[in-house]
């Protein structure tokens, strides 16, 4: 049980104050649901400790298991893109429910992108190749993060991002002894979502958090993310649209056509047209970024329904026809040769 002395307004903790062994030296973030601060042990670590408010552990016990679910799952995981979860607890007495995690000093992708801008191309790769391969792992152990959003992504004192928060993670049948999840509610960052989860977080897979990496790398290389603007009635009516986002190239013509490709597969309106696994994606960043990958031949006929949706929705009777001989005629040369 932790001791926690000194604590602030609605049971938070205060600059000063104890937190166990530990002392807290300050605040590094507050939200709707809690606060994150910094902690130095005795010996001289760093840890920053997440504390739910209890207003919210009382009257939700819903979120309050989730809470808890990040932190026990989040101990089981070790890789060197997750932030590292040492410790955590319930402690009526104190009304305090807590998270004890690894110190990122380095700030977070939002943080970098407020200040600077766009991240350099090579950059921007690196960091979501990396953050694929945490997610990969995370899938693997049965777990959808379901947040993949700027601000959760963090840097360490040497620059190594690390996902961090997975308290509105869905746990998979079989990763842990008890999975809450309400059928129906949007859980995540609207801007960051999947099609698939805008209209139901609880019927997702691992291609969900695929398509929130691919925004984020999106608006990694742009500075802006695609939908920058859009209200949650908007986003919602395109993922029931199913509308793709626009090539990257508009904004950073600079981008290969090969990350573009990566990067539209990622975000592609259908879960089944995506890559199946975040390691996979990892894989195709890196081959991308080093000029190794294969573009496939996009069909013609595709080419130029797809150019004549994106000026409007007006696919004109003529374009088709003209699609429809170039194919016919391509295939009699192919014919022709087969006869040969």
């Amino acid at each position: 049980m932790v001791n926690v002395k000194g604590e602030g307004e609605e049971g938070l903790l205060r600059p000063g104050s104890r937190f166990g062994d530990c002392q807290v030296e300050r605040l590094l973030g507050k939200g709707g649901v809690g606060a994150v601060y910094l902690v130095n042990a005795p010996g001289g670590e760093q840890y920053a400790v997440k504390v739910l408010r209890p207003d919210i552990a009382g009257s939700d016990p819903d979120y309050k298991k989730r809470f808890v679910h990040e932190a026990e799952f989040m101990m089981t995981l070790r890789h060197k893109n997750l932030v590292t979860v040492y410790d955590a607890g319930d402690d009526p007495e104190m009304g305090i429910c807590y998270i004890v995690m690894e110190y990122m000093p380095g700030g977070s992708v939002k943080d970098r992108l407020c200040e600077h801008g766009a991240m350099p191309i090579s950059e921007a790769i690196s960091i979501a190749a990396q953050i694929a391969d945490a997610l990969g792992m995370a899938h693997f152990q049965g777990v959808i993060h379901r947040d993949v959003k700027p601000d959760n992504i963090l840097f360490s004192a040497d620059g190594v991002p690390k996902l961090s928060d997975l308290g509105v993670a869905k746990f998979l049948k079989g990763a842990t002894s008890a999975t809450e999840t309400m059928q129906g509610i949007i859980i995540g960052t609207p801007a960051y979502m999947a099609p698939e989860q805008m209209m139901d977080s609880s019927n997702i897979d691992a291609r969900a958090d695929i398509y929130s990496l691919g925004v984020v790398l999106y608006e990694m290389l742009t500075g802006k993310r695609p939908n920058d603007g859009s209200t949650v009635m908007g986003l919602l009516a395109k993922a029931i649209k199913g509308e793709e986002l626009p090539d990257v190239r508009t904004m950073r013509p600079e981008v290969s056509a090969a990350v573009a490709y990566v990067l539209s597969l990622m975000c592609s309106p259908k879960p089944e047209n995506r890559p199946e696994t975040s390691r996979a994606v990892a894989d195709l960043l890196v081959r991308a970024a080093a000029d190794g990958l294969i573009l496939p031949k996009k069909p013609l006929r595709t080419a130029i329904i797809r150019r004549s949706k994106t000026m409007g929705g007006r696919i004109s009777s003529f374009f088709r026809n003209i699609a429809d001989a170039i194919d016919g005629h391509s295939s009699g040369k192919e014919k022709g040769k087969d006869d040969d």
